[in-house]
């Protein structure tokens, strides 16, 4: 048997290393490397707090409306032209496909103009989205892309299709990250959902937040394609995206899990003995899909400050039932069938759909009630995975499941991974 301590210092030390590990990038890079982060990283890291927080205090896009305005698009730019959301059309989204294959760029005038549109959109949207599915209809369910353009691509042309009203799709997070065209990936969701924004739907992943971007390389690819102030405006966008969407009221989908313990312990001995920790982390309480909707979304995900969030973009399905400790980072926990199967009943859901892991066919049932999708084949240019995508189609008044897969594409000779700190293509 193993010596439980006390529950009051659990919570305080807890609360530490959350905070600890949580804080912001420096820390996760902190936690990552043996080294100590130097005090340039921690400043840094305050720096792009302090402008967060300001950002926030203004209203959010507003300056970025006008900064963009007084910029100009170079004058031998030959791509599709941006003059608000209803200049975006099928030629429009069509040409920006093309020119990204080509290794074109859009100019940083329409970047900002396009993001800060799409900020406006989200700012009108929910915690958790409803979207219907009417008998005969379909929805699309997209998982990781991490920057995989030519994959992306190919997946649209190929694949789902682009998103029309008659073919809605929902991108189920992980936009951006390792993969080096995060920047063409993102842009062309953006021009997407501003051309059909109730047909286009998305759900924040781990890695739209500042965290993950400043480790894996988004925020140096941004640096390096355009400029670093950019990437205030996109972490402010990252953080209005909804957490979750319910398809038709019968399935639950958000980007990793569902709610966690309810006493948030994390103790020592949690990953010696994980089978131990199913009998300490517990939830009598099922969370509603009324109080996800009422959620803060807009933050930083922090385990002390918003449990729920961290639940949502990290959490794991494991086979064992039971709640359990990530081997992710600390204060991020696992869940068992039985953990499911409750919240499923208690929200009168069929079943759910996430993404966050890979899996080798590009989908898998991962335990009974929960459907795992991924649509980045062979990850990070060695994992060797299909991907899928989710097809889900109203036959008879139910949602039924069909996965498509798909193989990877080859591109130009790029590493995965370019982008992150120290790498070959990151800032000096």
């Amino acid at each position: 048997m193993v010596q439980r301590p006390t529950r009051a210092p659990t919570l305080a030390g807890a609360a530490v290393l959350g905070l600890a590990a949580w804080a912001g990038s420096s820390a996760l890079r902190a936690f990552v490397s043996p080294a100590p982060p130097a005090a340039s990283s921690l400043v840094a890291a305050g720096q792009r707090a302090l402008g967060r927080v300001a950002l926030q205090a203004r209203g959010g896009a507003e300056d970025f409306k006008a900064y963009a305005a007084g910029l100009q698009a170079p004058g031998d730019y030959t791509g599709p032209k941006y003059a608000g959301p209803g200049s975006v059309d099928d030629a429009f989204v069509k040409s920006l496909l093309a020119m990204y294959k080509e290794q074109g760029k859009l100019p940083m005038k329409y970047v900002y103009e396009m993001t800060t549109d799409i900020l406006d959109l989200l700012k009108k949207e929910k915690t958790l989205q409803r979207i219907a599915v009417p008998e005969g209809s379909k929805i699309t369910v997209v998982g990781d892309l991490h920057g995989q353009y030519f994959d992306f691509v190919h997946m649209l042309e190929e694949i789902s299709g682009l998103p029309s009203p008659s073919n809605p799709i929902l991108f189920n997070g992980d936009f951006v990250d390792r993969g080096v065209w995060s920047c063409e990936v993102l842009m062309c969701l953006f021009a997407m959902k501003l051309q059909h924004p109730s047909a286009v739907h998305f759900n924040r992943g781990n890695h739209e937040s500042e965290m993950t971007n400043y480790q894996y390389g988004f925020a140096n690819e941004v640096e390096v394609k355009y400029e670093k102030k950019l990437m205030d405006l996109m972490s402010e966008t990252f953080r209005y995206l909804p957490l979750a969407h319910v398809l038709e009221g019968q399935v639950f989908v958000t980007h990793a899990g569902i709610p966690g313990p309810e006493e948030r312990l994390w103790l020592d001995w949690f990953s010696k003995a994980p089978d131990e920790a199913a009998g300490v982390l517990i939830r009598k309480t099922q969370v509603t899909l009324e109080e996800i909707e009422k959620v803060d979304r807009v933050v930083e995900p922090n385990p002390v400050e918003n449990p729920l969030v961290i639940d949502f973009l990290w959490g794991d399905p494991k086979g064992a039932n039971g709640y359990g400790p990530s081997t992710r980072v600390p204060m991020v926990y696992t869940f068992g069938p039985d953990i499911v199967k409750n919240f499923l009943e208690a929200n009168n859901l069929k079943y759910m759909l996430r993404s966050h892991e890979t899996k080798s066919s590009g989908h898998q049932e991962t335990v009974p009630g929960l459907h795992t999708v991924f649509s980045a084949p062979n990850y990070i240019d060695r994992a060797g995975n299909m991907a899928a995508v989710a097809v889900l189609t109203n036959k008879g008044g139910s949602l039924t499941p069909e996965f498509k897969q798909f193989k990877h594409q080859p591109h130009p000779d790029i590493p995965s991974g370019a982008y992150m700190p120290g790498k070959s293509l990151a800032p000096a």
